[in-house]
């Protein structure tokens, strides 16, 4: 596959904070840990109660952990959610979590924007804590996480040779310009829909010439964390690793299953029609199998399928598709500051025209991927202007965001704080309603705002307030 995005890598995360287990007690030095086979939302880490995380035990683990050799031991996966909401990673995927039998921890505090060393202590403290804190197998660390949270797992695992691999779904590696100092295995997981699809494309290629041991998977979805299916092919790469390198026993009977179901999935794919999603499956299975079980078959199939004109015509159709949409994505940057709303708001109708007959289903999935990364790019645009006292091109980005996405509450909450900045009472409260009407329900970040501190006097604003969570 063709790109032209440059991977370039980042430098993060070292500072340590002493943690704890929430709700948990020491007592003659063992641990009482919550409840196993349950969800626990918001732990709280005793060195620090800002601290939160959300944590699922196994089921057949201890009610204690007392440091000794001889009590079981588990892998752990540490999530990184980008706005900081640890139990969704853990409830959707604890299913899994019992059944591989791993504990899942998910951090509450990690989410975009922040500081480097604000991304660092949360890092450390949740490591501190699944070292000191949780029975784990320290020799089966591995880290996930999606979007913002992706780029943290995997700054993580760049700097401490004890993260064994990393899942990230959704974008790739934290950008910079420093290699990582240690080689982890890599997963990546992307969705044809995902405005990253170019950026883990590249990644690949991009490790590939790095030597890293890794696979990068697509599956039909948009940017968010993917279902429990894909994730599983995940754990599958990841626990045949282990075999390979003789951390896990081999088990004959999970490499003939896989095998099996690798094959049915790849008949399926074929008959389809969906010739690349095909090629995928018998790439991912050579790429479990070998070192482990017989991949001859599967790379036999993958030779012929290779060599077939449908193939080569459908991957030409998916590398210009991914061509034209970086020009597009190019010339859309530079006319964000250059074209008026009239101008933009003809754009984006273009984009969402996916009922036109006229086009493919490639060209759906790019204008679905050109919509979601405009609005991650008048995010960050609109939130790095609202940080200086330009407001009428302040005003005029965040109106475009909220063309880009109507139903986000963001752009009204921007608008809010803009007015605010103008002592424009009436617009503040105008724009705040809006926002919540929209689902905005961060009460402690409006209670922060000090924009906000116009509207101390007023019912309306204190209303809104109540009503939030």
């Amino acid at each position: 596959m063709v790109s032209n995005l440059k991977m370039v890598l980042l430098m993060v995360l070292m500072l340590p904070v002493l943690a704890c287990s929430p709700g948990s007690s020491k007592k003659a030095g063992i641990i009482l840990l919550p409840q196993a086979g349950k969800v626990h939302g918001h732990i709280a880490c005793n060195a620090n109660t800002l601290l939160t995380y959300s944590l699922y035990l196994p089921s057949s683990c201890s009610n204690s952990f007392d440091g000794s050799s001889v009590q079981k031991r588990y892998p752990v996966i540490l999530a990184f959610d980008p706005h900081g909401n640890g139990s969704l990673p853990v409830e959707r995927y604890c299913s899994l979590a019992e059944q591989y039998g791993f504990i899942l921890v998910g951090s509450n505090d990690s989410r975009n924007m922040q500081s480097p060393d604000e991304s660092s202590a949360v890092v450390q403290a949740m490591l501190e804590e699944i070292e000191n804190r949780l029975p784990a197998d320290t020799l089966e660390i591995y880290v996930m996480g999606f979007s913002g949270g992706s780029r943290v797992a995997t700054a993580t695992a760049m700097y401490r040779p004890y993260i064994r691999g990393v899942i990230g779904c959704g974008a790739g590696f934290p950008s910079g310009v420093q290699p990582p100092k240690y080689k982890f295995d890599y997963f990546g997981i992307v969705g044809l829909g995902d405005f990253n699809l170019s950026e883990m494309v590249a990644l690949d290629k991009t490790l590939e010439q790095m030597n890293f041991r890794h696979f990068v998977f697509e599956f039909d979805g948009i940017h968010g964390w993917p279902g429990k299916t894909v994730i599983e092919k995940a754990l599958d790469w990841q626990r045949f690793n282990a075999m390979k390198d003789g951390r896990l026993k081999k088990s004959d009977s999970l490499i003939g299953l896989f095998s099996k179901t690798m094959t049915a999935d790849y008949d399926s794919l074929v008959k389809q029609g969906r010739l690349l999603y095909a090629r995928q499956s018998l790439a991912l299975a050579i790429n479990c199998l070998d070192g482990l079980g017989d991949a001859a078959p599967f790379k036999n199939k993958l030779a012929s399928l290779e060599s077939s004109e449908g193939y080569k015509g459908a991957m030409k159709r998916f590398e210009d598709v991914l061509e034209r949409e970086q020009k597009e994505q190019q010339m859309l940057m530079e006319a964000l500051y250059s074209k008026d709303l009239k101008w933009w708001k003809a754009r984006l109708d273009k984009y969402r025209e996916n009922k036109n007959p006229r086009l493919s289903v490639d060209d759906t999935l790019m204008n679905h991927r050109i919509l979601a990364f405009l609005g991650l790019f008048c995010y960050s645009n609109a939130n790095s202007l609202l940080k200086q006292n330009n407001t009428e091109l302040t005003k005029k980005v965040i109106s475009i965001y909220s063309l880009v996405e109507p139903e986000n509450p963001e752009p009204y909450y921007m608008m809010a704080v803009l007015s605010a900045r103008i002592n424009d009472t009436i617009q503040t409260i105008t724009y705040l309603k809006k926002a919540f009407d929209n689902g905005f329900r961060e009460k402690a970040r409006a209670q922060a705002q000090p924009e906000f501190g116009i509207l101390k006097d007023n019912t309306t604003y204190f209303d809104l307030i109540k009503r939030m969570q």
